[in-house]
């Protein structure tokens, strides 16, 4: 390392170029890292909040929660071993009430109809104290929502519901959109114009199925949890996209970076050969070569990582952005390894220098 450490010190405008080329290939790779996962965060943050085990959905819903429909007596069938809840589920457009005509406040959000005292509703479910209070995604902020406005979640039949928004939860978007808790009574009359409807969407379960007892005119479906969020559409190709993307990005980097310490090992073949003739061995060389390797990586990483949290903070707000500390070890990780392996080519170089022939003898 000393050797390593020393040359560096010595040529730092040589190495610059290439601790440049590593911090931006680095930033490139840990932003998109944060991007991907913010944006599969955003599709599946709201189902996470649950922390249930499964699913169950209607199976002639074809996997889509939209067009499943269950009743009270297929929810009195299930038997599980923990709890169970029921969920009404449906997307719409809401708008503010009291907003000027020339002013657009819709925007698209999918509605939870869940009970008071489930495990689905948000810890801030108790500040509703009206029958058409609800409580809402926090990000809807952003578009001028606040606390005590009044929304109009628009029906098929061209008429509306007044809600009043009596609260604001973190970590409740589905499929990028705000997520709106509200009562079962509201998914009802939004659904089917009358409280009386014994239907709902799904059951969602804290615990394992015992028995779902299908019923001779509807047949049910269970899923894990991760396998109905593989189920939505566009998550899992935009997961193996960005997956794909940042593998051969790590890739790139080491074959890049293999290259450059190459050239420059080719470059002091005739010093190589020196140290060789003056009776220092192959192996301290090539350490030297793999510590060069590292620390350039190392340097490039930690202004790369650090570019991206600043990145972050200043764009949190308006891109689909979240840091994850497990996901950067693993890309550190991957980049140290295939730049080892990158270096080792140097290495195989250094090892076959004949010091008569390196000085000219």
């Amino acid at each position: 390392m000393y050797l390593a450490w020393k040359e560096l010190n010595r040529t730092k405008g040589k190495f610059a170029l290439i601790i440049v080329l590593v911090t931006l290939i680095s930033y490139l790779v840990y932003f998109l890292t944060s991007l991907a996962y913010g944006l599969a965060s955003s599709y599946t943050d709201s189902v996470n909040k649950w922390q249930a085990d499964q699913i169950i959905l209607n199976y002639e819903a074809n996997d889509n929660i939209m067009m499943s429909y269950l009743s009270d007596e297929e929810f009195d069938r299930v038997e599980v071993e923990g709890e169970k809840a029921k969920l009404g589920f449906f997307p719409a457009i809401i708008s503010l009430e009291d907003a000027p005509s020339e002013v657009d406040t819709r925007e698209a959000i999918y509605v939870f109809g869940v009970e008071a005292n489930s495990f689905l509703a948000p810890q801030e479910y108790s500040l509703i104290t009206l029958g058409n209070g609800v409580i809402v995604d926090e990000s809807i902020q952003e578009a001028g929502y606040e606390l005590g406005d009044t929304i109009l979640i628009a029906k098929r039949d061209g008429t509306a519901l007044s809600w009043v928004i009596q609260g604001f939860t973190s970590k409740a978007t589905y499929q990028t959109a705000p997520v709106i808790y509200t009562s079962l009574d509201n998914y009802k009359l939004y659904s089917f114009n009358t409280l009386e409807a014994p239907v709902f969407s799904a059951i969602v379960i804290q615990g394992q199925v015992n028995n779902l007892a299908n019923a001779d005119d509807i047949i049910l479906v269970d899923y894990a949890i991760q396998d109905f969020i593989n189920t939505l559409p566009g998550y899992t190709a935009q997961v193996l996209t960005f997956g794909l993307m940042i593998g051969f990005l790590i890739m790139i980097v080491a074959f890049v970076l293999g290259i450059f310490i190459y050239v420059l090992t080719v470059q002091k073949i005739n010093m190589f050969g020196v140290m060789k003739a003056q009776g220092i061995s192959n192996p301290y060389i090539a350490k030297s070569v793999i510590w060069q390797t590292l620390i350039l990586v190392f340097i490039g990483m930690i202004i790369g990582l650090a570019l991206t949290i600043v990145s972050g903070i200043f764009l949190g707000g308006f891109v689909p952005f979240a840091f994850n500390v497990l996901f950067y070890a693993v890309i550190s990780a991957g980049f140290i390894l295939f730049s080892i392996i990158g270096g080792l080519f140097s290495v195989r170089t250094v090892t076959r220098i004949d010091p008569l022939k390196a000085i000219g003898a």
